[in-house]
């Protein structure tokens, strides 16, 4: 049942990270852009927030989600600095997000 949360949770991380590249040019051509996938990925975390049998619990798995592959794309696209800790907390947040789909 929380798997087409995750989904609609992944789909709108990655439009959320794209929208943050498209951000960086001019900012009126980004603003056009950018509006409809800050729309549409906003609907997605909240369709996702509303319908989901436990809030707290796929909150954090939006926030875990978000996070991690924001880091990833920073480290492939963006080519920003990987550190051990990094790779420490992207587990630890991994960890986190397979406890909660024990419960």
């Amino acid at each position: 049942m929380m798997s087409i949360y995750f989904f609609a949770i992944t789909i709108a991380a990655f439009l959320q990270i794209g929208t943050i590249y498209l951000l960086r040019d001019n900012i009126l051509k980004s603003l056009l852009l950018a509006s409809p996938l800050i729309l549409i990925f906003q609907f997605l975390f909240l369709w996702s927030y509303a319908h989901a049998p436990n809030f707290l619990v796929i909150w954090f798995i939006t926030t875990a989600v978000t996070n991690s592959l924001a880091f990833l794309a920073g480290y492939l696209i963006w080519k920003e600095h990987l550190s051990p800790w990094n790779l420490v907390g992207l587990v630890l947040i991994m960890v986190g997000v397979v406890l909660l789909r024990l419960k």
